[in-house]
């Protein structure tokens, strides 16, 4: 979950109270296999979010009468990943269920909701065992994989550049310099990175240049996000290199706002590695 929608969950918007009409009729309940109750609001689409696609959301949650989150005041998109339910009754299990343009409400446990979806302890103003009410709409659906596997098409990038993990390494040229006994990238060694770090809509995050490289010593985790430094360590120095992160093993849900990052963003690298001068 995104950590803009955490602070705004445990700040309640200074317990904020979202009036609800209490007298409306709740429909008949149905419920998961995990035993998740909810109804629809609004069904229809006929292609269903995948594992591992990634759910722009309109979400509205109360304790009661009181609502703790609203989707609409955050003036940012809500995006979770769609996995694999951690507990019997998560709103994963309900969110598995909807595609593009459904809508519904779900009552989940609050306990479950905050230790499994949220990974946050309880806030004491909630009840032990109580239920949240979540109003959910879906707005959009994105397939990562699917965004990976036409970026590669479009830039002719072979199959077999991808990894055991997902990334893609691919090398556009590689090193004219002279290659180290010990192959790879040395520990211990020191070298810097030259090129750029951006979205695969060609969205700039980051910037290395001659001026103002990004130096880091081989083995020493001084690389972010870790995941690039896995894929740097099969790297020869002087290599050119186009690197594809999945958003799992990039920034996953965080987001760096100081940098225009969003949560879940794919990461494309077009990198030099380089000896330090």
């Amino acid at each position: 979950m995104q950590k803009t929608y955490l602070v705004f969950l445990l700040l309640m918007a200074v317990f904020q109270s979202c009036t609800t009409d209490s007298s409306r009729k709740t429909p008949p309940l149905i419920k998961t296999k995990g035993g998740l109750e909810y109804y629809w609001i609004k069904k229809g689409a006929t292609v269903k979010a995948e594992p591992g696609d990634l759910m722009e959301l309109r979400m509205r949650i109360y304790s009661g009468d009181s609502c703790l989150y609203d989707w609409s005041l955050t003036g940012q998109p809500f995006w979770v990943q769609l996995t694999q339910a951690a507990c019997r009754g998560s709103i994963q299990e309900g969110l598995a269920l909807m595609g593009r343009g459904d809508s519904a409400c779900f009552y989940p446990v609050a306990d479950s909701v905050f230790k499994f979806d949220l990974g946050i302890p309880k806030p004491d103003w909630v009840a032990a065992g109580s239920r949240l009410r979540i109003e959910v709409g879906v707005h959009r659906i994105r397939s990562e994989e699917g965004e990976i596997t036409t970026f590669m098409l479009q830039q002719g990038i072979p199959d077999s550049c991808r990894t055991a993990l997902g990334a893609v390494r691919y090398t556009v040229k590689a090193t004219t310099l002279r290659r180290p006994k010990a192959g790879f990238l040395q520990n211990g060694v020191k070298y810097r990175l030259l090129g750029t770090m951006q979205s695969l809509d060609g969205k700039v995050i980051r910037e290395f240049t001659d001026l103002e490289p990004y130096y880091f010593v081989q083995g020493q985790g001084q690389i972010k996000p870790e995941g690039l430094g896995n894929i740097l360590s099969s790297c020869f120095p002087g290599d050119s290199v186009w690197i594809v992160l999945p958003s799992w093993a990039a920034y996953g849900k965080k987001s760096l706002p100081e940098v225009g990052l969003e949560p879940y963003t794919t990461l494309y690298f077009r990198l030099r590695v380089l000896p330090a001068l």
